[in-house]
């Protein structure tokens, strides 16, 4: 009884006060509303289509129509104003530049794996492509075993053939004779891990131990080493606005830069910028 009297004399007293107890804020829904419109690189598009879902978790009345296209295609379309936010897995010119408000989200790598007994640990850049190109085709040429070197490549379709083709065989196609062509880079990793001769390349998420990583010019992928540019097997990928862009694109950019855009980035297998 007491204790009953104590608390309703202190109740008087605040409120005599003028003090009223704290009352926790009621949550409310979520009222961002619109359309975002995405196009440009086709290596960005199942990234972005990932963190829009937990952009939409946050934001659910917001829809977001994610096309492709090619990096050129997202950068015409923010100059032209015909979408919000473009997408470019390579380098910016300084014409494609102008008038474009480029913003780093996270980086791709490609790691080139090999089997776990292989004994080489390291090739340049010139070597791999020759590797591919049909030009090294034992891996004792490369102070390895007499063992026949056993290409594993993705398919047409993927991102990472594409930036492959690209920094490595400056936009060939490889043509070494027993090339294995993968479909996921799952596959790729389990061809490399079951072939004793086989040499592959994969993206950070399916690195594992499994292969073994190599070293391209005297230098290993890692977050560090992509991020300061030192690895050469590297695309930076970069969300792009313009003057017509809505003011809900910066909203979306804010989130791939936030604690929890980036550690989703990093959970699908890309390199956070932060």
């Amino acid at each position: 009884m007491k204790k009953i009297l104590s608390l309703l004399i202190l109740a008087f007293f605040l409120a005599a006060c003028g003090k009223q107890p704290s009352i926790p804020p009621t949550p409310t829904e979520d009222t961002l509303t619109g359309k975002l419109t995405f196009a440009g690189s086709t290596t960005m598009q199942p990234l972005v289509a990932k963190l829009g879902d937990e952009f939409r978790l946050i934001h659910p009345h917001v829809t977001l129509d994610i096309a492709a296209g090619g990096s050129a295609v997202g950068i015409k379309a923010i100059h032209d104003g015909t979408t919000d936010i473009g997408m470019a897995s390579r380098a910016l010119s300084s014409d494609e530049a102008l008038g474009n408000k480029p913003v780093q989200g996270c980086y791709r790598f490609l790691a080139i794996i090999v089997h776990p007994d292989n004994p080489v640990t390291k090739l340049t850049l010139a070597q791999l492509e020759d590797i591919y190109m049909g030009k090294l085709t034992n891996w004792q040429s490369l102070g390895g075993p007499d063992l026949v070197i056993i290409p594993v490549q993705r398919e047409t379709s993927s991102g990472s053939r594409g930036a492959f083709d690209e920094l490595v065989l400056q936009k060939q196609t490889a043509t070494a004779a027993n090339l294995v062509t993968s479909v996921t880079a799952g596959d790729e990793a389990a061809n490399v891990a079951s072939k004793a001769g086989a040499i592959g390349y994969v993206g950070f998420g399916n690195m594992d131990n499994t292969t073994k990583v190599i070293s391209i010019n005297g230098i290993l992928p890692t977050q560090k080493t992509a991020r300061d540019n030192s690895y050469p097997l590297i695309r930076p990928l970069t969300f792009m606005t313009g003057p017509l862009s809505q003011p809900l694109a910066q909203t979306f950019i804010d989130f791939a830069l936030s604690v929890q855009g980036q550690k989703d980035i990093q959970d699908l297998g890309w390199v956070p910028v932060k």
